[in-house]
């Protein structure tokens, strides 16, 4: 098998910055909040992820999906206040 550059890198960026950062993320946020807030926050993956996939692959939002992000960050945003 032949590695190129563009799969190492790849490789590497998952392995350094999406799992072991946001392992470290998570435990930094757990020392510093409630584990109700810290885990109402997972209600917005996959919002951030479909305006990520907006914003850099040009994937198209309908109303429905805009309503529903709106709709969980009021619900977070609830759940958080103080």
């Amino acid at each position: 098998m032949h590695w190129t550059s563009e799969f190492v890198l790849a490789l590497a960026w998952l392995a350094v910055v999406l799992s072991i950062g946001s392992i470290g993320l998570l435990y930094w946020l757990l020392r510093r909040s409630a584990a109700t807030s810290v885990a109402s926050l997972f209600y917005l993956v996959p919002a951030v992820t479909a305006v990520m996939a907006y914003v850099l692959f040009g994937e198209r939002l309908d109303p429905v999906a805009i309503a529903g992000m709106v709709a969980c960050a009021a619900a977070v945003f609830l759940v958080n206040r103080r």
